[in-house]
């Protein structure tokens, strides 16, 4: 039964939907975390964008000096902190998944990429943790994007399907580092159940034909070339 590709996604999606369910249910401190840590991003952001750099800064080297003493430690294995993480980068993995079993099952054999396949499943991840370096911090977004310049990560798409996998892997990991479960759940989901519809119905494998403003049947499209020829016999 596993064997069905329908029925294995239907049955880990509603696996991670009866975890996660579960999760928030019997310990609701979790979904007290992770509502924290969206509210800090979407509300923190704002009040906080015109920061001056010099105080972050002070902030930063603040920091480091607490990692010596009882009170950072404390701040490290803070659940309000830890937690968030936890669910951003465990949610991050599960929800792509899927997504890198569709790419195996519906791309052609000769243009299959398993590094690619690979990409997908981590990228995810590594965008939701840098949600969480940038969250809140103006200068520090800057920064990172000067480090991401001057690495220059190449990376040649030559399908355009490609490119709309990685496109929806980002923005799951965007999701997940947010804290909008619901939405990096839901977006698998869809575009999981989609991508297969298309795949399946071989939707646009022929163009189209009009006649005027009336769409030509295939059936009169290949009679048609039929009675020319008998025409022509005659």
């Amino acid at each position: 039964m596993l064997n069905n590709i329908l029925v294995r996604l239907a049955i880990y999606y509603l696996s991670w939907l009866g975890f996660l369910a579960g999760a928030f249910h019997f310990f609701p401190r979790m979904r007290f975390y992770v509502a924290q840590e969206r509210d800090r991003f979407f509300i923190g952001t704002l009040s906080d964008a015109g920061a001056d750099v010099s105080a972050l800064l002070g902030d930063i080297q603040e920091g480091l000096g607490s990692f010596a003493d009882q009170e950072g430690v404390n701040l490290l294995i803070d659940p309000s902190h830890t937690v968030p993480v936890v669910v951003a980068l465990t949610l991050a993995f599960g929800v792509t998944l899927p997504i890198t079993w569709v790419y195996r099952w519906t791309r052609q054999r000769k243009k299959y990429s398993q590094s690619f396949a690979h990409t997908l499943l981590v990228i995810p991840i590594a965008i939701a943790l840098v949600v969480f370096l940038v969250k809140g911090s103006l200068a520090l977004a800057f920064g990172l994007a000067g480090i991401v310049a001057a690495v220059r990560f190449r990376a040649s798409l030559n399908e355009p399907m490609d490119a709309v996998y990685m496109l929806m892997a980002i923005g799951i990991g965007l999701a997940a580092g947010t804290q909008l479960t619901t939405v990096a759940y839901l977006a698998s989901l869809i575009f999981v159940v989609i991508t297969l519809a298309v795949w399946k119905s071989n939707f646009g494998a022929k163009p189209a034909v009009l006649s005027g403003w009336r769409l030509v049947p295939p059936d009169e499209l290949e009679a048609a070339p039929e009675a020319g020829g008998k025409a022509k016999a005659k």
